[in-house]
């Protein structure tokens, strides 16, 4: 049995449609008949809100961090076949300061290691930072994926991600790669969408599909839903899927 496939989902900016890209990633590559983990490293712990009861976590990634617990302790079932969730709280947010020592990037790529050969993929929900937790995510992961908006603000974040993941990939994983970026929440035939698209390209290779910006995302976050099980008829849905099979054909080649 082979190891997984490993998958970051990452940027340091907030509101450009991560965790919603990892969540019904997740869900996706579990619908695509793969034995899927989501890892949450995100202390807001968004996607696990989503699949687990927040309240009543009590274990989670800051334990593998604190040396408490052994990831496969800590690993939950989901409600959808062929995924399983790695949940994440606000007390990660405190771990940090107690983890800067030699050992600190490779925690997160040691833990899965134990158990990589139980998944064909893990994706990896990163926090709006660049901080030791996506540092770990980029040194475990053999993809990155980068959603953003097609806005002046997203592109003026990329510099220090491509910065990071360059360093990550010279100094300690050269196995990394750039999978692509993810556009969301477009808005069709726009100047603005035109003119930065191109610029994206300049700096990440850029998928084919993109998610269309609507309501019905968020609406699938209220029902504590992926947008695959939401509503799987609805435009944003099927952008979705097809990304899915998008990702798919790129970590098979």
């Amino acid at each position: 049995m082979g190891q997984a496939i490993v998958i970051s989902i990452a940027n340091q900016k907030g509101g450009e449609g991560k965790t919603t890209t990892a969540l019904n990633l997740s869900h996706g590559m579990a619908i695509e008949g793969k034995r899927t983990l989501l890892i949450d490293m995100d202390p807001q712990g968004n996607s696990s809100g989503i699949f687990v009861d927040s309240d009543n976590i009590k274990d989670s990634v800051a334990d593998i961090f604190l040396h408490k617990k052994l990831i496969k302790e800590i690993i939950q079932k989901t409600k959808y076949k062929n995924l399983d969730i790695l949940p994440s709280k606000i007390n990660l947010a405190e771990v940090e300061l107690g983890t800067l020592n030699v050992e600190a990037p490779y925690i997160l790529r040691d833990a899965i290691s134990k158990i990589s050969t139980a998944y064909d993929v893990i994706i990896i929900d990163c926090p709006p930072s660049l901080s030791i937790f996506t540092v770990n995510a980029l040194v475990a992961s053999n993809f990155v994926i980068v959603p953003l908006q097609a806005e002046k603000f997203s592109i003026d974040g990329i510099k220090g991600l491509q910065s990071t993941i360059e360093s990550i990939k010279r100094r300690i994983n050269p196995e990394l790669q750039i999978l692509g970026a993810l556009v969301t929440q477009l808005k069709n035939n726009t100047v603005l969408t035109k003119t930065i698209l191109p610029v994206i390209n300049n700096y990440f290779p850029v998928f084919e599909n993109s998610i269309s910006m609507g309501v019905a995302v968020g609406e699938s976050h209220l029902s504590r839903q992926s947008i695959l099980e939401y509503n799987p008829n609805i435009k944003q849905a099927k952008e979705y899927l097809s990304f899915v099979k998008e990702v798919v054909n790129g970590i098979q080649k």
